[in-house]
C-alpha cells in the first residue's frame, strides 16, 4: 500500500510539474510573441514618422526644382538632391511616389516605407471642386458647366414624373445646390421660376415622406466637407441616380421609356484649387466642362461631341513629344509647360478662356493627399493625411491612422 501511494504521489507530482512547465513555456512564447508585436509595431510607427518627414521635405521644396530637360544629368542631380525626381513629378503632374525605401539598405527584412502624394483634384476622379461650382463661386459660366456635366452623363433636362408632372430637372439640381451652398435663405430662381430649396422645402419633404431624425438635413450655407452630402440636396435626394447612376425613371413600365444615366458623384472633390491640373487630369468628363473646350452647350449633342473630341486631343497631346526644345526622349509622355505649349501641341481650336481654368502643375493653393505606409515583418501601419504648404510650413487638415 505504501509503495502504491508513493507511486501515485510521484506521478501526481510529475503531472503537476509538467503542467507548470507547459504553462511556463506557453507564457514565455506568448510573451515572446507580444514582444515581437510591440517591437514591430514600434518599428512601423517609426517608419511612418520617417515617411512623414520625407513627404514634408518634398512638399516644401518641389516648387524650386528645375524643369526636366533632355540634357539633365540625373546622377549629378541625385547627388545634389536625393529627391529631385519626385519633386519634378510633383511639380509637373501634381503627384509623386517616394519609395518603397528600406529602413536598412543592407537588410531586406528591415522594413519599408512608401509615401504617395497627390493633389486632391488630380487623377481620373474627384477633379472638379464642387464648392466653387455655384452662383457665388466667381465662375460666370458655372451654369453652362453644369449643363455639360448633365449632357455627358445622359441626365435629362426635362423629366416626366408621376407626382409633379414634367419638371426641369437641370434647373432644380443647379438652383437647389446654389441654395445649399450659398449663405442666404432666399430660394434661387432660374428663368423667373423658383426652383431651388431652402428650409421650408426640406421641412415639407421630411414631413410628407416621414424622414427619420438622423436623415434630416438643412442647407449648410457654406462649403460641404464630403461629396456624399449632395445626396441630401433637393433633386439629388429625390433622384439619387444622378449621383450613383442607374435608371432615373423606374416608374416607367415600358423599357424604351426608361432613361439610364451615369452617376456624377465621382467627378467632384470638395477641396483644393478651383482649377484643373491639366498634366494629371485623366478625366474627359471634367475637361469638357471647361469654357473654350466646349463652345455652345445649347447645341446639345453636337456641342458635347465636339467638346469630347477636343478633350481627348488635349489628353493625347501629353503623349506627343514637343518639337524644337529640350525634352527627355526616354519619356512616354510630356507635361505641358504652359498655355502656349498646350495650344502648340494640340491641333484643335481651344478658346483662350480655357487658360484661366487650367493649372500646369501644383500651385500655392493646392491641397495634397499624403498616404504613408510602413511595412515590417508582415505588419502594416498606414496614415492618410491632407495638407497644404503655407509660409514654408506644412499645415495638416486631416490625419487618420489605421
Amino acid at each position: 500500500m505504501r509503495r502504491g501511494n508513493a507511486l501515485i504521489l510521484a506521478l501526481t507530482t510529475i503531472a503537476v510539474l509538467s503542467i507548470l512547465v507547459i504553462a511556463f513555456v506557453y507564457e514565455a512564447r506568448q510573451q515572446s510573441g507580444l514582444n515581437i508585436y510591440v517591437r514591430e509595431r514600434n518599428r512601423v510607427t517609426r517608419l511612418v514618422d520617417a515617411g512623414r518627414i520625407l513627404g514634408e521635405v518634398v512638399l516644401l521644396n518641389y516648387t524650386s526644382v528645375s524643369e526636366w530637360t533632355r540634357d539633365q544629368d540625373d546622377e549629378q542631380m541625385m547627388e545634389e538632391d536625393r529627391w529631385f525626381r519626385e519633386k519634378q513629378d510633383l511639380k509637373s503632374y501634381g503627384k509623386c511616389t517616394i519609395g518603397p525605401i528600406l529602413l536598412d539598405e543592407e537588410d531586406e527584412g528591415s522594413g519599408t516605407v512608401t509615401i504617395d502624394i497627390q493633389s486632391v483634384n488630380s487623377g481620373e476622379k474627384g477633379v472638379i471642386n464642387i464648392n466653387e461650382l455655384y452662383k457665388n463661386g466667381g465662375d460666370g459660366k458655372y451654369v453652362e458647366r453644369w449643363w455639360m456635366i448633365f449632357l455627358s452623363h445622359n441626365i435629362p433636362e426635362e423629366l416626366s414624373t408621376p407626382k409633379d408632372g414634367t419638371i426641369n430637372l437641370w434647373n432644380i439640381l443647379i438652383a437647389s445646390w446654389d441654395d445649399w451652398r450659398d449663405d442666404d435663405d432666399t430660394v434661387s430662381s432660374i428663368d423667373g421660376e423658383e426652383c431651388g430649396a431652402e428650409n421650408q422645402w426640406y421641412e415639407e419633404f421630411e414631413r410628407d415622406n416621414k424622414i427619420d431624425d438622423e436623415d434630416k438635413r438643412r442647407p449648410r450655407n457654406g462649403p460641404i466637407p464630403d461629396i456624399k452630402e449632395l445626396s441630401y440636396v433637393r433633386g439629388f435626394r429625390e433622384y439619387p441616380q444622378v449621383l450613383t447612376g442607374g435608371v432615373i425613371n423606374p416608374w416607367e413600365t415600358r423599357k424604351e421609356d426608361q432613361i439610364t444615366v451615369r452617376g456624377i458623384e465621382s467627378l467632384f472633390c470638395t477641396e483644393g484649387s478651383s482649377k484643373i491640373n491639366i498634366n494629371s487630369c485623366q478625366s474627359v468628363d471634367a475637361l469638357i466642362t471647361v469654357p473654350g473646350v466646349y463652345q455652345d452647350p445649347e447645341d446639345g449633342e453636337k456641342s458635347l461631341s465636339e467638346a469630347m473630341n477636343v478633350a481627348q486631343m488635349i489628353l493625347g497631346g501629353l503623349t506627343v513629344m514637343p518639337e524644337d526644345r529640350d525634352v527627355d526622349e526616354t519619356r512616354e509622355w510630356w507635361p505641358y509647360k504652359d498655355w502656349n505649349d498646350l495650344t502648340e501641341r494640340v491641333d484643335e481650336d481651344i478658346g483662350n478662356e480655357a487658360s484661366s481654368y487650367f493649372d500646369f502643375g501644383a500651385s500655392a493653393n493646392t491641397v495634397f493627399k499624403m498616404k504613408i505606409t510602413g511595412e515590417s515583418m508582415g505588419m502594416t501601419h498606414e496614415v492618410q493625411a491632407e495638407c497644404y504648404v503655407r509660409d514654408k510650413k506644412i499645415r495638416y487638415i486631416k490625419w487618420r491612422e489605421d
